[in-house]
């Protein structure tokens, strides 16, 4: 059974990017585009780690809905790896509970997957 991956992100083309990469090296990729999509996704089906960029359109932001989950009982334990381009932001991240912290800009992909491949052995 593929490990299941949620990928919270606004930008179509790194989302498609992204799911395309970590589809071919094994994973099950579901899609958001906002955090409160993202949230409700999580209560369908609980993914094995959640990819989340911080700066998100609507109501709710990244750090949002990290908190959120971490407050849950049934969610807290995925693991969440921050995605984002803010390289300002890592501390509230990680105090807020995600396991990682990566800057878009300053990561490739093949790093990215070896990144979620850490976190789902």
């Amino acid at each position: 059974m593929a490990k299941t991956i949620l990928l919270i992100e606004d930008d179509l083309d790194i989302q498609r990017i992204y799911s395309m990469k970590l589809d071919s090296a094994g994973y099950k990729v579901f899609l958001s585009v906002d955090a409160a999509q993202g949230f409700t996704e999580l209560k369908k089906e609980i993914p094995d780690l959640i990819l989340l960029d911080i700066m998100l359109p609507g109501k709710m932001n990244g750090f949002e809905l990290l908190k959120t989950v971490k407050e849950d009982e049934a969610l807290k334990n995925i693991p969440v790896v921050v995605l984002t381009n803010l390289d300002t932001e890592k501390e509230e991240a990680l105090n807020l509970g995600a396991v990682d912290y990566i800057i878009k800009a300053n990561t490739n992909l093949d790093q990215i997957v070896e990144k979620v491949k850490s976190y789902l052995k």
